[in-house]
């Protein structure tokens, strides 16, 4: 099979077009590490069966950047009602009404964060959040367990002295 002249150079023109498009944006000046965010905040959450039935659990979360330059344009998504938001940080409540002691309730929350106004690197990061319901009991007893031990530590390091 033998290409025309006309074929071989239309060829090599979408070539090029393929190769501009795909190209990958080169160094931003001053900026010689790798990019990367990180979600931090609230990511495991415990909360009694009597507050989950009666109010939303809040959330609170912050992007911590590296590499990436200002202006960023971040998108937030997550499976919760956005309460507020910033380009560093969102609040979440998350809807816990119905669950029982014993569910655990899973979201992802994600951040798309852009730099340099858009024009740079996109970075994106997920995690998941994890709220877990627990008797309503659980929650004093784990609090008054910290502090029988406190009051127990005590007593015995007065009876060695002694």
């Amino acid at each position: 099979m033998s290409y025309t002249i006309e074929q071989v150079k239309r060829a090599e023109t979408q070539t090029s077009l393929a190769e501009e498009v795909l190209r990958v944006p080169g160094n931003i000046s001053g900026n010689d590490e790798m990019p990367g965010i990180l979600i931090t905040g609230d990511i495991r959450l415990r909360v009694n069966e009597t507050n989950a039935a009666l109010k939303p659990v809040m959330g609170h979360y912050r992007i911590k950047t590296q590499g990436m330059q200002e202006p960023l344009h971040v998108i937030w998504m997550v499976e919760g009602n956005v309460l507020n938001h910033t380009v560093h940080s969102i609040d979440v409540a998350f809807d816990l009404r119905g669950m029982l002691a014993g569910e655990t309730l899973t979201r992802v929350l994600s951040a798309q964060v852009a730099d340099c106004n858009g024009r740079g690197h996109i970075v994106l990061c997920s995690v998941f959040v994890q709220i877990s319901v627990v008797k309503d009991d659980i929650i004093m007893r784990d609090s008054n367990t910290g502090h029988q031990r406190a009051k127990i530590g005590r007593g015995l390091r007065q009876r060695l002295r002694r």
